[in-house]
């Protein structure tokens, strides 16, 4: 059986959706992606770029280096939280809800990372 574009329950083959709310959250969400796609760009290659910079750092200057990571990760899993954007490899093999789930839980991570390396900078200084 076919199965549903957003939630993954199982559809007829000539639909493409389970039910009405499920097109219109799937249709709200690559809105939103859309709208959005040059700020999620900007803050993920400004977080990464500034976490890789703090972990060479941090061997350094552990204070400099730490807090870079916290920046970059604080940003980085703040944007992947508020604004999920899971690949399109995702999408089609889990559907679009559990995609952005997985993401968001990749978001708590990359928050906790910065937590971590806030913590490591607190203990530094």
């Amino acid at each position: 059986m076919k199965k549903c574009n957003y939630c993954a329950k199982e559809i007829g083959y000539n639909d493409m959706y389970c039910c009405e709310e499920c097109e219109i959250k799937n249709n709200e969400y690559y809105n939103t992606r859309v709208k959005y796609q040059k700020l999620l760009s900007a803050m993920n290659i400004i977080g990464t770029c500034s976490i890789a910079i703090g972990i060479f750092l941090y061997a350094l200057h552990n204070a400099v280096g730490a807090g870079l990571c916290t920046l970059g990760g604080f940003c980085v899993g703040l944007i992947t939280l508020l604004l999920p954007t899971p690949t399109d490899n995702m999408i089609s093999g889990m559907k679009l809800k559990k995609a952005v789930f997985i993401v968001r839980i990749v978001g708590v991570i990359l928050l906790l990372f910065g937590a971590g390396a806030l913590w490591l900078l607190i203990t530094k200084i």
